[in-house]
């Protein structure tokens, strides 16, 4: 068998600023909560098998290389900070178990939003989870992944992965042919660089055409950028002495609503539009009511450009922004709803957001209808907290799994939460006689 190779991979430029500053690197960190049943999980005593479930992380994770994987920086930071890999994984310092049991209550979140499982370390692979014993005797499996990783179809291609549609108590087995497809990372800097270079190479057609890919973004950029990431020891350093993160990365607190999704989604087509239309509209109706003395509300919308072509791309999100009268009932705003963001889907051009005049975002995602499990052990619901702005007021992620729809919200804990999910309920409330 062929000894593993140097591997090495740059992020794009677009994906740099999520880890542009200490700020942002903490800002983009999104989490899903599976919660499972908790038998499969256990020991004979009753004690959750933390070793069973890293032995499971561990072997999985060769099966995805974005979780063998740490960001690591080129010599003088000439260029963006590059994948490489991460042959000896410390999992006991990715898998951990959360030291109290807590209440399974839909009004008690937080421990399912990730905030509990303390800081990510930036020199380690950008995931972690966080085991949950629950009174129920359910587990929950709180999952953290950084948003340079890759978007959120991305992560949700990690899951297919962790979780699987059939249930098996066996551990994956990982073959020699697997661990050496990894590769290892590269012996200094300068290697690192030498690999960019080469797969950059190859990419071009002839010197010429080189020259011109090269030369196709301003010499002046590429200095600031370059500028940007010499300094940016620095500038962490003055964020952290000042207070700065304090400031900016309030404290938020989150809530969520299950329901039946086939209903929802028959209101939602009586509505003129689809479940990610009426959530986005939903969280329209909640931004106004958060802020009434607005005509006008406006929230970013998420939209994905993949193809089969890009799909391995880790980030390919652009951003439309949708805005609508605040006094606007639902009938109207489903409609209105699909209506700018298939524009915005329509128009491949570089969209100007305009004025940072939005409330936050909000976005629908789906897992699919087949039951899914982690080994053996049935997943039962699903919640998604997703990364955001820190400059945001409201977030909301609604995700189907199986025949359940969770409507996931986060706010600042300045915001009246219970008044904002109180309207999101209210719009998500199918009416009589459309369910069936």
């Amino acid at each position: 068998m062929n000894a593993p190779q140097p591997t090495a991979e740059l992020i794009r430029t677009l994906d740099e600023k999520f880890v542009a500053n200490s700020i942002a690197f903490d800002a983009m960190i999104a989490a899903a909560a599976l919660l499972v049943e908790g038998g499969p999980l256990r020991r004979p005593d009753g004690a959750i098998d933390l070793a069973g479930i890293r032995a499971r992380f561990e072997a999985v994770t060769w099966h995805v290389p974005a979780m063998r994987q740490r960001l690591r920086p080129t010599p003088l930071r000439l260029t963006t900070p590059a994948w490489v890999p991460v042959a000896d994984l410390d999992i006991s310092r990715h898998v951990t178990l959360h030291p109290t049991v807590e209440r399974d209550d839909p009004d008690h979140v937080e421990v399912l939003t990730g905030r509990l499982n303390g800081p990510m370390d930036p020199s380690r692979p950008l995931w972690d989870i966080r085991i949950i014993g629950l009174d129920s005797g359910r587990v929950a499996i709180v999952a953290r992944y950084h948003h340079v990783i890759g978007d959120a179809l991305f992560g949700l291609r990690i899951g297919e992965v962790v979780a699987g549609t059939e249930s098996s108590a066996a551990i994956p087995v990982v073959t020699d042919a697997e661990r050496a497809a990894l590769g290892v990372a590269p012996r200094t800097g300068f290697g690192v660089l030498a690999i960019a270079f080469r797969a950059w190479r190859s990419r071009q057609h002839d010197f010429r055409g080189a020259w011109h890919e090269y030369w196709r973004k301003p010499f002046i950029r590429r200095l600031r950028r370059w500028g940007g990431r010499v300094i940016r020891p620095v500038k962490n350093l003055v964020i952290e002495r000042s207070g700065e993160a304090t400031r900016v990365l309030v404290p938020r607190h989150s809530r969520f609503l299950e329901l039946d999704l086939q209903p929802v989604a028959k209101y939602a087509y009586r509505l003129g539009g689809t479940v990610h239309d009426l959530t986005v509209a939903a969280t329209l109706r909640a931004a106004a009511v958060a802020e009434p003395d607005r005509e006008t509300v406006s929230l970013l919308v998420p939209i994905s450009r993949r193809t089969a072509a890009d799909a391995d791309v880790r980030n390919h999100i652009s951003m439309a922004k949708v805005t609508v009268p605040a006094s606007a009932p639902l009938e109207e705003l489903v409609p209105a709803v699909r209506a700018q963001v298939q524009a915005a889907v329509e128009d491949t051009s570089r969209r100007d957001l305009g004025e940072r005049d939005w409330s936050g975002y909000a976005t629908f995602v789906t897992w699919g209808r087949q039951q899914r499990y982690f080994g053996d052990a049935a997943i039962e619901s699903v919640t998604g907290w997703p990364a955001g702005d820190p400059r945001d007021d409201i977030a909301c992620l609604s995700c189907n799994y199986g025949t359940r729809l969770t409507i996931c919200v986060t706010t600042r804990a300045t915001t009246d939460i219970d008044r904002v999910m109180a309207s999101i309920a209210e719009s998500f409330a199918v009416p009589v006689g459309v369910a069936g």
